[in-house]
């Protein structure tokens, strides 16, 4: 009797014991699943829509749109690469994007922080990724592997681009200086500059300004805060300028040797 109410006991024990780790194994892939969607939320979270400007030597740069995550700004490949004058190429077989310029070729897969720079990895600090079906990229990462410089402008919220020094190729590039209006003045208005060179003006008052010269070799629209033009010195000379409305004490000089 006792050794059937032992048998009994055990045979119960076991079949408990059977019953919570099948029940275990069950929930696990529940478990991964709810932790996958937790993750998946609060990376869309993580992607917030981006109002920042984009600049390319002071034109303007048509993003149709950009995201912030984590604090880096992510653009959609094809449009910013194609605006700092690359080739690109898709391959959906293997999800990797090329962008050539120059001599240079850089290969990013979606999903992937690592980029192959002429064949040499390199850390990003994101992955490409997918974003409403379109490949989203980080913008400093492959503006700065070109050799374009990056410059934020936090009180116009403007990421300025600037191509300068020498090319992929070995060819001198013209150097871009920056002339902003504040204070109804030109700051550091009076620069010297090589022929070839590009200014570009960017107002950073609430009022208008623009910039003419007296000569009538060039003149900007009227910019509001924020807006920025550029102009481009080809000659060398002497080159004094003013603010149409305010030039009675808005001026400037341009030297290009």
């Amino acid at each position: 009797m006792k050794k059937r109410l032992f048998a009994v006991v055990l045979g119960f024990g076991l079949l408990t014991t059977s019953i919570l780790s099948v029940s275990a194994q069950e929930n696990e892939p529940g478990h991964d699943r709810m932790a996958a969607d937790m993750n998946m939320k609060a990376a869309v979270q993580q992607q917030v829509k981006s109002d920042m400007k984009l600049t390319l030597n002071g034109k303007p740069l048509q993003l149709d749109e950009s995201y912030l995550i984590d604090n880096s700004l992510f653009v959609p490949y094809r449009a910013f690469a194609e605006g700092i004058g690359s080739e690109v190429g898709y391959d959906a077989a293997t999800q990797t994007v090329t962008v050539k310029k120059d001599a240079k070729t850089v290969k990013l897969m979606i999903g992937s922080s690592e980029a192959n720079v002429d064949g040499a990895k390199v850390s990003m600090v994101g992955p490409a990724q997918l974003i409403n079906s379109s490949t989203f990229v980080h913008s400093r990462f492959l503006a700065e592997v070109f050799g374009i410089k990056v410059l934020y402008d936090e009180t116009t919220r403007t990421v300025n681009l600037v191509s300068g020094g020498t090319s992929g190729s070995g060819q001198e590039v013209a150097k871009t200086y920056y002339v902003n209006i504040e204070g109804f003045a030109f700051k550091e208005g009076d620069i010297t500059v090589e022929a070839g060179s590009t200014v570009i003006f960017t107002n950073k008052d609430k009022a208008k300004h623009n910039a003419v010269a007296d000569d009538g070799s060039f003149q900007t629209a009227l910019l509001a805060m924020g807006e920025s033009e550029s102009v481009t010195f080809a000659k060398p000379g002497e080159y004094t300028y003013f603010c149409e409305p305010h030039k009675d004490f808005m001026k400037g000089k341009i030297t290009v040797k």
